[in-house]
């Protein structure tokens, strides 16, 4: 293969322009920088004037609160802790919410083997699942000690967490 005249100046304006090539930016890429530019500074304006009162309590704006929050009062889970009753009324709470999510999830089973789509039979295991668990753990409780009664207690009613 011979390379024609033709083809050898085509290849040497294009290595001079390649040498040769300088890019600017116009003038209107500088007041779109410009713009960038104070739309980062106005975010940080605004955010400087937002956060002006950021009371402890979530109550009000932090009037009327001079001293320090919290040192001497103990926190409201805390209080609860403190108050928890004795060990057969929490087995007798804990057995009551367990049978009726029990119950809620036999109600739910009913009503997703009657209908059929996709995925059906895997929710439908899950929810057979998810009622085995809760009957162990109602079997459990039965037999359990009294320190692992007062962790689920305050896990489901202090702390309002699911039970499994």
């Amino acid at each position: 293969m011979t390379i024609t005249n033709a083809e050898r100046g085509l290849s040497q304006i294009s290595s001079v322009e390649t040498s040769r090539l300088i890019v600017s930016q116009p003038a209107k890429l500088t007041e779109l920088n410009d713009l960038l530019l104070s739309l980062e500074n106005l975010d940080r304006r605004v955010s400087e004037r937002t956060a002006e009162d950021r009371s402890a309590d979530l109550g009000g704006a932090g009037a009327g609160t001079t001293g320090q929050q919290g040192t001497s009062g103990a926190s409201a889970r805390d209080q609860a802790i403190a108050n928890i009753p004795a060990e057969a009324v929490i087995k007798k709470k804990l057995e009551q919410h367990i049978t009726g999510e029990i119950k809620s999830l036999r109600a739910l089973a009913r009503r997703a083997s009657r209908t059929s789509r996709p995925g059906g039979a895997h929710s439908l295991n899950q929810i057979y699942a998810r009622i085995r668990r809760l009957n162990a753990l109602l079997a459990e409780i039965l037999e359990a000690s009294l320190d692992l009664l007062r962790r689920l207690f305050i896990r489901v009613f202090i702390d309002h967490q699911p039970i499994l």
